[in-house]
């Protein structure tokens, strides 16, 4: 009898990658029979075409716009969330964020149901209010909280070797598991989905971020660097979530450096991600350092780039150079360094032998950086889970 697991997240699952390859993974083996259980995104759009099943809790009170019913939100959400996570009645559940993680601690308290911590981020690093003393106290909370709750649960994993390292300090655990945040392998030989959709000619070269949109990400430096170069033979398109004051605020500074080859296009389905990163000619994968989490981050689309031949100009971090050492597929810069992110973009743009060989160098990364790799990691944790619970009878 397949066990069932409960993969739970308190938002929008829509565009959480992570999320979906798991789901697709323990069900795929034929050994689960999973259940994603999220907010209804704000598009109201209850996507099920997945071999999984996908589950929703509407918000009745985002009808209020006002952020003064923020609060009543939040609590409607995470009530609903716990009272229809209890009722899938799981054998496992996998919390994503510390909202998730307290939910299921509380269930596990309940019911026999076990659980596991498969953290996106880390949570205690993160700016929850402006002021910065209070955000420290918030954040040395949260980890004592998720000390305590973790002492219950049967994996704790983490995105990255050095995020992990960090975890298993904060929350004094004997190990914390790593599964990358990488692709389902694709052969995509070729793609042409930004040249058309902005129509483009074929002659210019195209330099990609992909992903959230928001400052920290370099964005601003990027638009510095690129105003840098004479040549007028490439353009710069960022492609992911964006707020309009920041999206105002992007092209003024490009209006203000005299760039006037910037592109701006609305987040895609995760599962297309990778035929718009193939359409590109050049990725940024530029992160700054401005908390430990994105320091320690290797982020999504860096694997993504290494996936598809594209190569990468990323952040000289950390968890970046251990991934760059292997693949050896793009140039790592200073993020806070225009002239260097500058040379960069023109060695890239201009040096064709050094371009094919990063090309040439991902084609073998490729399946190191692999879900099909990263799929077996997991696979063994959740299946050991079981295999002790029969042991123990």
């Amino acid at each position: 009898m397949k066990k069932k697991v409960c993969i739970l997240r308190s938002g929008d699952i829509t565009f959480i990658s992570r999320i979906h390859r798991t789901a697709l993974a323990l069900q795929e083996s034929n050994k689960y029979d999973v259940t994603t259980l999220s907010i209804t995104p704000r598009d109201n759009v209850k996507r099920r075409d997945y071999i999984y099943k996908m589950s929703y809790v509407d918000i009745k009170s985002r009808v209020f716009k006002s952020s003064i019913f923020s609060i009543l939100r939040i609590c409607e959400g995470l009530t609903k969330l716990f009272f229809k996570a209890l009722k899938q009645k799981a054998d496992l559940y996998i919390a994503i964020g510390i909202e998730d993680l307290i939910i299921v601690y509380l269930i596990s308290k309940l019911t026999a149901a076990k659980f596991i911590y498969s953290a996106n981020e880390l949570e205690g690093d993160r700016k929850r209010v402006a002021n910065k003393k209070l955000n420290r106290s918030l954040n040395n909370f949260i980890i004592s909280l998720e000390r305590k709750m973790l002492i219950g649960a049967e994996s704790v994993i983490a995105a990255d070797i050095e995020r992990a390292k960090l975890m298993q300090r904060w929350y004094k655990l004997d190990t914390v598991e790593v599964v990358r945040n990488v692709p389902i392998p694709e052969n995509i030989s070729s793609s042409d989905l930004i040249r058309k959709k902005l129509d483009l000619p074929q002659n210019q070269k195209i330099l990609l971020y992909q992903g959230m949109l928001s400052p920290g990400r370099g964005l601003e430096v990027t638009i510095k660097a690129c105003s840098e170069i004479e040549s007028e033979d490439f353009c710069l398109v960022l492609l992911g979530f964006i707020s309009n004051t920041y999206k105002e605020k992007l092209l003024d500074l490009a209006s203000q450096y005299n760039f006037n080859r910037l592109y701006i296009l609305p987040a895609v389905p995760w599962r297309e991600l990778l035929y718009w990163t193939k359409s590109a000619d050049v990725s940024i994968v530029l992160i700054e350092n401005v908390s430990i989490s994105y320091y320690l981050a290797a982020p999504n689309k860096l694997y993504e780039s290494i996936m598809v031949g594209v190569p990468y100009i990323a952040s000289d971090f950390p968890e970046i150079n251990h991934v760059h050492t292997i693949s050896k597929s793009g140039v790592l810069v200073d993020p806070e360094n225009i002239t260097g992110i500058s040379k960069a973009i023109h060695k890239l743009i201009n040096d064709q032998l050094f371009y094919e060989e990063c090309v040439e160098n991902s084609l073998k990364a490729k399946n190191i950086f692999s879900w099909d790799v990263e799929k077996e990691k997991l696979l063994r944790i959740i299946n050991n889970i079981f295999l002790e619970s029969k042991s123990n009878y």
